[in-house]
């Protein structure tokens, strides 16, 4: 039985790449393949794959795109709250130093999401800096992987 997915065009952003190909073995899981499945009629020209791109991996696509939804942190404020004053300046200055002042406060206040990676990062800073808590992160969203 195949897996139903609740999909909503609306949230592809419009750079990602689509892909035509139906015979690939690994169409079925490949979020590349799904969206193009779910192309509405308003869009003439969506942005697709060279097929011939395609037929040149031989069975190992570069391309691939997992339809596997990933845990995206949102915000840490919590995190940011439950450090020292004298350990703040390090735990921010840290991130900053990685991501930049705007991408640091958006991703602190939630308006930019945390992939795993990032989430692990935040945990081990804040671990090194003396804080435990149960959870480090103000809530979660499962989403697609659209890199």
């Amino acid at each position: 039985m195949e897996k139903e997915i609740s999909f909503d065009y609306s949230k592809v952003p419009y750079s990602f790449g689509l892909c035509a190909t139906a015979d690939c073995p690994r169409a079925e899981t490949c979020l590349r393949r799904i969206t193009y499945n779910h192309v509405p009629a308003s869009v003439t020209f969506p942005p697709t794959l060279n097929p011939k791109t395609i037929e040149e991996t031989t069975g190992k696509c570069r391309y691939y795109c997992s339809n596997e939804k990933v845990r995206y942190a949102k915000g840490f404020v919590r995190t940011a709250q439950a450090l020292t004053v004298s350990m703040a300046g390090t735990f921010r200055y840290s991130l900053i130093g990685s991501w930049g002042v705007r991408k640091y406060y958006q991703k602190r206040k939630g308006e930019t999401l945390l992939s795993p990676a990032e989430q692990q990062r935040v945990v081990a800073l804040a671990k090194k800096l003396g804080v435990q808590l149960d959870e480090y992160f103000d809530a979660y969203i499962e989403q697609y992987n659209w890199q």
